[in-house]
Order: structure tokens, then C-alpha cells, then sequence
């Protein structure tokens, strides 16, 4: 008898871990206004150190490009 009365115990004790791992999840994917600026910001500061590293590259390209053609003449 014991046994069946400890059985919706553990069993209910399972339903609230499992209630609260959902409900922390939800938290988790909770997208604030101000997530998506920080997420906003990270994007933009990636896609400018792109541009830099691009131009940069097609700076030293140029210059590459200006002695070969220094060197023609």
C-alpha cells in the first residue's frame, strides 16, 4: 500500500520539473526590444569590419597593381 501511495507523488514531483524546464525555456526565448538592438549592433559592427578588411585588401591590391605598372613604363 505503500507503494502505490508514494507512486502519484513521484509522479507529480515529474510533472513540476518538467512544468518548470518549460517554463524556464519559454524565459529563455523570451526576445526583448532590447535584445534585438544588441542583436541589431552586433551586425552591424561585423558587416563594417568586413568593409574595412575589403578595403583594405583593395588598397594593397591597388598599390600592388600601381608598381606593376610603374615598373612598365
Amino acid at each position: 500500500m505503500t507503494d502505490s501511495a508514494n507512486h502519484p507523488v513521484t509522479e507529480q514531483g515529474k510533472l513540476r520539473r518538467a512544468l518548470a524546464a518549460v517554463f524556464a525555456w519559454i524565459e529563455a526565448m523570451d526576445y526583448t526590444s532590447f535584445d534585438y538592438t544588441l542583436d541589431r549592433i552586433e551586425r552591424l559592427e561585423r558587416e563594417v569590419g568586413q568593409l574595412k578588411q575589403e578595403l583594405r585588401q583593395s588598397r594593397d591590391t591597388g598599390l600592388v597593381d600601381a608598381g606593376k605598372g610603374t615598373m612598365r613604363v
